[in-house]
């Protein structure tokens, strides 16, 4: 295993995001906004200078696009016809938990989510990040100063992260900077989790870091139909109709998350990378080109139940609540197939083979792992009696919005 020195990824005082009105996603549509916000934001002459370009989508799960879990194939397909003009070679990939690691679950995974026909399509060869490691060190992380990472990442001359924008329940949403994930290979993502759910700012912070460690990277996301509700993978999918571009993975999360109706700063990576650096998170620092955001707000936008802003909770109480008054996951045994993948990623060894699976909930960290890869939407979460009748859960619902 090789280790790569990356320094901090520093963007200028201003950040460009580009956004393009995309009301469905038909072919032409599509590509006429992906080229729209790659020019507007001036990615596209960087891109130009680079001859192997690695296409990172969201690839969570087994899901058909139409479940706005994955990143949709034609917008993929788009960045990538555009990139094919002048790179020499295109890669895609992603290190979902659990199909990263097999092969033959990948497989299924690419064909299911419609990688398999963009890649033919476009020539281009499909990699699992798994396949090799790397270690990528930046001495100057707030918290976390090394990851294993795929080789991938840092064999190509750029990675066009092509986020989905959706809930999270640990996160507030999956974005730009969330995506990055994917560049930690298969299930040792859940060791960051135990964690994280001590403090959500540690999960963060862990983002941010690895964002900035990879550095190579510029992006896009699908936001023509986004996730609400109990993101990233069992909401409801929902019209947004735009795609959007920068340079910059903290502002275009803080565009992207004005747009559904969450305070930018509201979102931890988005705080932390503004205050450490790594891009701009305030909305009178960012230069948005192209449609006007204002006409594209979303109201009424539902949140994840998982996401809690606990500075709006006395810290006292806090401390002494915690457990009761965070959302637990609860699983169905109508949807579950028993195929044991929560059980499996789970870091705190809180779940117990069975269909459904059994919860230990005094062990339970509440990282909603289980919940995040749970392909069958088997899992909720829910808050118990004392929340509700405190009205914490009102408060979580409607934090942010």
């Amino acid at each position: 295993m090789g280790c790569v020195v990356y320094p901090v990824l520093m963007l200028s005082d201003r950040s460009v995001v580009a956004v393009a009105r995309c009301p469905s996603y038909e072919p032409e549509s599509v590509a006429v906004a992906v080229r729209t916000v790659l020019e507007l934001s001036g990615l596209l002459d960087r891109l130009k200078a680079c001859r192997k370009i690695l296409l990172k989508p969201n690839l969570l799960s087994p899901r058909i696009p139409e479940d706005a879990v994955t990143t949709h194939p034609s917008v993929v397909e788009a960045v990538g016809v555009t990139v094919a003009r002048f790179s020499s070679e295109i890669l895609i990939g992603d290190s979902p938990p659990f199909a990263g690691e097999n092969p033959s679950r990948y497989a299924t995974l690419l064909q299911k989510t419609g990688m398999s026909d963009v890649a033919h399509r476009l020539g281009a060869k499909v990699v699992r990040f798994e396949d090799q490691v790397v270690q990528v060190v930046n001495p100057a992380s707030k918290l976390y100063r090394s990851f294993e990472v795929g080789s991938v990442v840092r064999e190509v001359d750029v990675i066009v992260n092509i986020a989905k924008l959706k809930n999270h329940a640990l996160t507030r949403i999956t974005g730009a900077v969330k995506n990055l994930f994917g560049c930690v290979p298969g299930i040792r993502k859940g060791l960051f989790h135990v964690r994280a759910a001590d403090d959500r700012e540690v999960f963060a912070q862990m983002l941010v870091d690895l964002a900035a460690s990879i550095g190579n990277t510029i992006h896009v996301m699908d936001a023509v139909i986004a996730m609400e509700g109990e993101g990233p993978s069992a909401g409801q999918p929902r019209q947004v109709g735009i795609i959007l571009a920068s340079a910059d993975p903290i502002a275009l999360d803080a565009v992207a998350s004005t747009i559904v109706g969450f305070e930018p700063m509201s979102v931890d990576t988005t705080r932390l990378g503004d205050a450490q650096g790594l891009g701009c998170g305030r909305l009178d620092s960012i230069e948005v080109v192209g449609a006007n955001i204002d006409e594209l707000r979303v109201s009424g936008w539902l949140p994840s139940s998982g996401t809690n802003d606990w500075t709006r909770i006395p810290a006292p109480l806090r401390k002494l609540l915690k457990r009761q008054l965070l959302a637990v996951p609860v699983f169905r045994r109508d949807r579950c197939i028993g195929c044991g993948d929560c059980v499996q990623i789970c870091a705190a060894k809180a779940l117990t083979v069975g269909r459904p699976p059994t919860l230990d909930a005094a062990r339970c960290i509440r990282c909603y792992c289980c919940h995040e890869i749970c392909s069958s939407r088997a899992i909720d979460l829910r808050y118990g009696t004392l929340a509700r009748l405190l009205g914490i859960h009102r408060l979580m619902l409607h934090t942010g919005q």
